[in-house]
């Protein structure tokens, strides 16, 4: 929520809190009697109201702590199913991007990003910052945000849009780049990015070396990246590179919150 409040603030935005819930299909047995069924899909409604309506004075709360009172909260409380409503919500309120709590998944990419989280990015186009359940803002702002790039011309919007959210913070934008093998004209390419993504504050930081997975992960520790950023063709990799261990999975991915966003 705190990661929500920050991004919403940064870009000037309100922020939508969605309840979510679907509501259990009753048993045939109970068609008889459509008044109690009725009255039983009435009282599973108010209790999910009650709970929502129940947090929303410590949301209010966690904004005030934080210096994000500020932000202009809308609570949105809808039944049916997510990848559903998120996409009503996102066309008809102009949702500009979501961001998502992880919760426990079996495949690897739903572990790095959570299961709703993967569905939704499938679906939707909008950038979701995905959030790990053990994340904590550790930190009073976010100071450093990364980004993973191939360097490759559909990497361009995306780095504009970051940066302007960095600006906005106050944090440094680190854009790392894994080169694999030496190339004649990468000096060339790598200095006409920097050229170009200079003035915003952008710095580049490439690393030879063959081993993507420790590569990324050196970039993590040594920057102390509180957000790391990547474009959604990228995800194969990073479902690689999370899995790389089950201790690696755990010691990064339990406090990185990941951004993902549409490939231009």
């Amino acid at each position: 929520f705190i990661y929500a409040l920050n991004l919403a603030k940064a870009t000037d935005s309100e922020l939508f809190v969605l309840h979510c819930y679907e509501m259990v299909v009753l048993s045939t047995t109970n068609s008889g009697n459509p008044d109690m069924v009725q009255e039983v899909y009435e009282t599973m409604e108010l209790s999910h109201f009650d709970e929502f309506k129940d947090q929303v004075p410590s949301m209010h709360k966690i904004a005030e702590e934080n210096g994000l009172g500020d932000v202009k909260l809308t609570f949105l409380f809808e039944e049916g199913l997510l990848q559903s409503v998120i996409r009503k919500i996102v066309n008809e309120d102009n949702i500009s991007y979501i961001v998502m709590g992880t919760n426990g998944a079996n495949s690897l990419e739903k572990k790095l990003l959570g299961s709703n989280t993967v569905n939704i990015m499938n679906k939707i186009d909008v950038p979701i910052l995905s959030v790990p359940n053990e994340a904590s803002f550790t930190r009073p702002e976010i100071k450093t945000i990364g980004f993973a790039t191939m360097l490759r011309e559909s990497d361009k919007k995306g780095i504009y849009t970051i940066a302007k959210i960095a600006q906005k913070l106050g944090a440094e934008f680190k854009c790392l780049h894994v080169l694999r093998d030496e190339k004649a004209d990468y000096d060339e390419t790598l200095n006409a990015w920097v050229a170009e993504f200079a003035p915003l504050g952008v710095t580049f930081h490439t690393v030879l070396n063959r081993d993507l997975e420790q590569s990324v992960f050196y970039f993590i520790d040594k920057y102390e990246v509180d957000v790391m950023c990547i474009i959604k063709r990228q995800m194969g990799f990073f479902e690689k590179l999370f899995s790389a261990s089950l201790s690696q999975q755990l010691a990064y991915h339990s406090y990185v919150p990941v951004f993902v966003l549409r490939e231009e």
